[in-house]
Parts: C-alpha cells; sequence; structure tokens
C-alpha cells in the first residue's frame, strides 16, 4: 500500500522499527516515535525506547503524551505489516533504499578486534518473542541439530540473550559450534545483545560475510542497512510475506534466500534445503 500521510508512526525500536524508518524513506514521509501503549508511562517509556534507532534516524522527533491523538490517523507501518497490508510493490521500492548512520557517528564504537573479516552471522534460536506475528519465540525456533551442517564454519552468534539467564544455553551454543560471542572476551559492554543500542554492533555487523538465522532484528538490520550482506532467513509461516520481501531484494540485486517452516515440516529436509541455500550465497 502507499499512503499519502506525512507521517510515518515508528512505534517499535528492533527489527520492525528498522523497516518502519526504511518505509519512511522510500516513500519521502517523516519517521515519528509513537506508541500504542493506552497508559501514560508505557507510552512514554516505549517512546523513549526509539532513542536506539536514532545511531540511523537522528532526527527523529518523538510524540508526547499530550499531542498522541493529533497523529492517531497516521500511518503505522507496524499496525500495516502485521495486517498484510504492506505489498509486493512496497518491499521493491524499500529494497532500493538503504539506512545510513550520520558520518563518523560510527566513530568510537566496539570494533570486535579478534573477530576476522568473512565471519557468518548464526542465529538458530529465537529467545523472545511479543507474539504479535503470531507465535511464541519456541515456535520460530529451530533445534541446533538443523545446523550440523555449519559446524567447522567461522561463525558469531547474533541471538539476543539475556546475559544471565540465557548464559547456559549461549556457554552450550558456543561450545558446540565454536562460536564468536560478541562482548564474551572482549568490548563486555555488549554481551547479551538485548538492551544493547543498535550502533554498538555497526562494526560487528560490518565484519560478516553472510547470515544464517531465524528473522530477527538482525535481520533487519542486515537488509535495512547492508543488504549487500548475503543472508538465508529462516520464519516461521504466518503473517509476514518473506516470499515478497526475497523476491524484492532478489530484483535489487542481493543475495537474500528465505525459507519458511512450520510444525508440519520435516526438519531433515530442511536442514539440506538450508544447506544447498548456505552453499549459493557463499559462492
Amino acid at each position: 500500500m502507499k499512503t499519502n500521510s506525512t507521517y510515518c508512526l515508528v512505534t517499535e525500536a528492533f527489527g520492525h522499527g528498522f523497516a518502519s524508518v526504511l518505509y519512511a524513506q522510500a516513500y519521502g514521509m517523516i519517521p515519528v516515535a509513537y506508541s500504542d501503549k493506552d497508559n501514560k508511562d508505557e507510552f512514554t517509556a516505549q517512546v523513549q525506547i526509539m532513542a536506539n534507532l536514532s545511531f540511523f534516524e537522528p532526527d527523529m522527533p518523538a510524540v508526547s503524551w499530550e499531542d498522541r491523538e493529533a497523529y492517531a490517523g497516521e500511518f503505522n507501518f507496524r499496525k500495516e505489516l502485521l495486517a498484510g497490508n504492506i505489498s509486493a510493490e512496497n518491499w521493491q521500492d524499500m529494497a532500493t533504499t538503504k539506512l545510513f548512520p550520520l558520518s563518523g557517528s560510527e566513530v568510537n564504537l566496539p570494533t570486535f578486534a579478534s573477530l576476522t573479516k568473512g565471519t557468518t552471522l548464526f542465529v538458530p534460536q529465537k529467545l523472545q518473542s511479543d507474539g504479535l506475528c503470531g507465535a511464541t519465540a519456541e515456535q520460530q525456533s529451530l533445534s541446533p541439530a538443523v545446523f550440523n551442517f555449519l559446524k567447522g564454519e567461522n561463525l558469531a552468534l547474533g541471538q539476543h540473550f539475556h546475559k544471565v539467564n540465557d548464559l547456559p544455553l549461549v556457554e552450550a551454543l558456543k561450545e558446540e559450534f565454536n562460536l564468536y560471542v560478541p562482548g564474551m572476551t572482549e568490548d563486555q559492554e555488549v554481551f547479551g545483545i538485548r538492551g544493547v543500542q543498535h550502533k554498538m554492533y555497526w562494526h560487528f555487523y560490518k565484519k560478516m560475510s553472510a547470515c544464517v538465522g531465524i528473522a530477527g532484528t538482525h535481520t533487519w538490520y542486515l537488509l535495512t542497512c547492508m543488504p549487500e550482506i548475503p543472508q538465508v532467513i529462516l520464519y516461521r509461516k504466518g503473517i509476514e510475506r518473506w516470499d515478497e520481501i526475497e523476491a524484492a531484494y532478489q530484483a535489487a540485486g542481493y543475495n537474500i534466500r528465505c525459507i519458511g517452516f512450520d510444525e508440519s515440516t520435516n526438519m531433515e529436509q530442511l536442514s539440506k534445503e538450508i544447506e544447498a541455500a548456505y552453499a549459493e550465497i557463499k559462492k
């Protein structure tokens, strides 16, 4: 869909937040930080979270609680996405647009010095989900065994995790796949990813040569800022039209592969399909 709205409401500061800002830029709209919350404290807190996107949209204004009704009818990208209203044409327009940080703003950010260029970003699971896409985090995840073919590759973990509660799972994955985990041995301030500003990972993502993983914040970070990095995007079949996203980015010249799964999927066959797609994007 296209809209005559002047503003694009950015109501989430993670994956869909990236896409909201990209949509606004693609159509010459003004992105504004907004919230769908009906409680003043929750509204204010959510709007403040949008500062996480200021690295890519430094002038994005935030709507106040008092002004919220004046903006309520403006275009809400995430709402339209979840309603299935973002068209193939929209994705085509978005695929020809990229987000850039303000020149010089990437200076003095973590450099991940021991991480070599040519690393594959690896995200086998989703540990937390807001459920708005119709599936739990567990339903959107895959068993690490599906990715056994990646053992021996140069891998880095891109999964958001709680640095205390999820640590045993992360340590097990690190051991099994010999992963580089950002913040574990250097740049400790970024450890866990969850709750850390997006800008802190700019140089981390820039060192990737490919990505294989469950669709999430990292997916949109790469698609909107660095679409030239090939991806195998794995998604739980549902609301988001990843087939249209794949077609749009491929038409724009990017090596993006999207593979869906659900409870009826044969995991052995899925593993082979992912392996073949990975081999293709690594050529």
